[in-house]
């Protein structure tokens, strides 16, 4: 399979799933990503999930795993 093609709003939903599991743990590097992603990116548009060269949002590495965990 190769990069997931997502349409915008789904992944957005996903990536706040996600940030809301990371912001659970005490600490770890896939927490510190997800706030540095949101706190450096100022909008949802710019974040690690969109891709702009495409016009896809392929996800980011957690996205994609999230995604894949739920459809299984």
């Amino acid at each position: 399979m190769g990069k997931l093609r997502l349409e915008f709003d789904e992944a957005l939903e996903f990536c706040e799933q996600v940030r809301a599991l990371n912001k659970k743990k005490s600490i770890s590097f896939n927490k510190m990503w997800c706030w540095g992603c949101a706190k450096f990116t100022k909008s949802p548009e710019k974040r690690c999930f969109a891709n702009k060269e495409d016009g896809s949002n392929t996800g980011c590495t957690q996205v994609n795993k999230f995604y894949k965990k739920l459809h299984k």
